[in-house]
């Protein structure tokens, strides 16, 4: 059932359908619980993607939107009201 630990998921999920599946793949219900159940970002990971972030993308607002959607739907589906 699972396979593949969450930090992995970061540099192969590029869509929140991506990090769903990636989700679903580790017996997770939710996007959520993957994200909120593992620890935090290592530090030197964590300049990577910040640098990367400030890397121009296609569309970017397009992604953030679909994603801020999933979360959106992952975090009614718990019952918070939103």
């Amino acid at each position: 059932m699972s396979s593949g630990h969450p930090s992995m998921a970061a540099p192969v999920c590029k869509t929140p359908e991506d990090f769903k599946a990636w989700s679903q793949n580790l017996g997770h219900e939710g996007v959520m619980t993957t994200f909120l159940s593992y620890g935090q970002v290592a530090e030197h990971r964590q300049g990577e993607i910040i640098k990367q972030l400030a890397i121009a993308q296609q569309n970017p607002e397009a992604d953030i939107h679909k994603l801020a959607s999933v979360m959106m739907q992952q975090l009614r589906a718990t019952g918070m009201k939103i």
